[in-house]
């Protein structure tokens, strides 16, 4: 019985040499090919990042799709071809996802950056909440700076000696990730990495 792929539902039936050692595909070969994989490296003060997609009008719908209403199936469309790659790249390390808001995770039903990197299968530290429900892209440039008063860490966490990789779905302006970091660090993580799906394009006047 041949593979249907999770985005456009057609069978899969080409014999790409990864089909051939997979047991199992979710993607056929023209819509991995639309999601126009980048692999953009980035810095945040001087902490390294990865965004594996360009923020492109299809990365966009498929991640509103996903988030936005509910398509619990497509959370593993996003690594599925780079599990091994970021495994082994990434060993040794704790992962630490962006927060969302419970309520909003409690609406969905879960939450939607743990379902996407979990796949990952990296011990998780928990350790970062958001107080109140919160968007970069709906604040002015003056909110963005106040993120610091969102989102807050686990007092009784110590990161010394660990290697954290905070992962998120889509990086805007980098505030969150900035706090995320100042947090990680005050705890005594001894190296920070990150791990995005997509960045939007960088404006002219943002700065990491």
């Amino acid at each position: 019985m041949d593979d249907f792929c999770k985005i456009c539902f057609k069978s899969i039936t080409d014999n790409s040499l990864f089909n051939l050692i997979k047991r199992k595909n979710i993607l056929c070969e023209k819509c991995f090919s639309k999601m126009n994989t980048k692999f953009i490296p980035f810095k945040i003060g001087n902490v390294k990042g990865i965004s594996i997609y360009e923020y492109t009008d299809f990365i966009k719908e498929l991640i509103y799709k996903f988030k936005g209403c509910y398509d619990y199936e497509l959370k593993d469309i996003f690594l599925f071809r780079y599990l091994m790659y970021f495994r082994l790249k990434y060993h040794g390390f704790y992962i630490v996802y962006v927060p969302s808001y419970h309520i909003e995770d409690e609406r969905r039903g879960f939450n939607h950056v743990k379902a996407i990197f979990e796949s990952l299968k990296l011990k998780e530290l928990s350790i970062l909440k958001k107080k109140i429900a919160h968007k970069q892209s709906d604040q002015s440039s003056f909110g963005r700076h106040k993120i610091n008063d969102v989102i807050e860490i686990d007092e009784n966490i110590s990161l010394k000696g660990k290697k954290i990789l905070l992962v998120d779905d889509i990086m805007t302006t980098g505030s969150t990730l900035l706090t995320s970091i100042d947090l990680l660090r005050s705890k005594g993580a001894k190296t920070i990495e990150i791990l995005v799906i997509a960045k939007t394009k960088k404006k002219k006047k943002e700065e990491y």
